[in-house]
């Protein structure tokens, strides 16, 4: 069988298409093992640098044991001393709730004061009521005292003219007083 012009330029055609497919591939398979590659090596430098940090930890941590144990010893000594302070404290408290426990009676006691105040303003109150009207009462009589003072001034020229006039009219009787010898 003979192949034509035709048919040989489909074949070239598709084996050029099949190369350049099969280089697209390969192009795209090397992309994908250098980005895995690339994965691989920032994993295993990250897994390291985790490695060494966790190993450097370890180092600092067995270095200041020691501290660490002083340090614990000194907040358990700290933690003693508290639950005492704290037992103190709860003392002082139980003793502040038996002193507060007298405080309704003194409350109460107020309030028995604050009623006996309220009554005792009350008949103050009264008592300047009627004291207010005791002086109305003064001040009439004060204004009938000055009437009477007025009155007895307006009076007193006719009784000192009347006792000028008596004077007169006794003049014989004194004359005849004057004689009589038993005075």
């Amino acid at each position: 069988m003979e192949i034509t012009l035709d048919q040989e330029e489909r074949i070239r055609q598709a084996t050029e298409d099949f190369k350049s497919g099969m280089e697209i591939r390969n192009s795209m398979n090397i992309r994908v093992a250098k980005r895995v590659t690339a994965i691989l090596r920032i994993g295993m430098v990250s897994f390291g640098v985790t490695t060494l940090i966790l190993l450097m930890m370890l180092y600092a941590f067995t270095s200041k044991m020691d501290e660490m144990i002083a340090a614990l010893d000194t907040m358990n000594r700290q933690f003693t001393s508290m639950s005492k302070d704290m037992t103190t404290i709860r003392v002082s408290l139980y003793s502040m709730e038996n002193d507060i426990s007298y405080v309704p009676a003194i409350t109460q006691s107020t309030i028995d004061i604050n009623q006996t105040i309220g009554g005792m303003r009350n008949e103050v109150n009264d008592t300047k009521s009627t004291i207010a009207i005791l002086n109305l009462d003064v001040s009439g009589i004060t204004i009938q005292v000055n009437r009477m003072t007025w009155q007895m001034r307006s009076i007193d020229p006719a009784v000192r003219h009347m006792g000028r006039d008596v004077y007169r009219m006794s003049g014989p009787v004194r004359m005849i007083n004057l004689m009589n010898p038993l005075d």
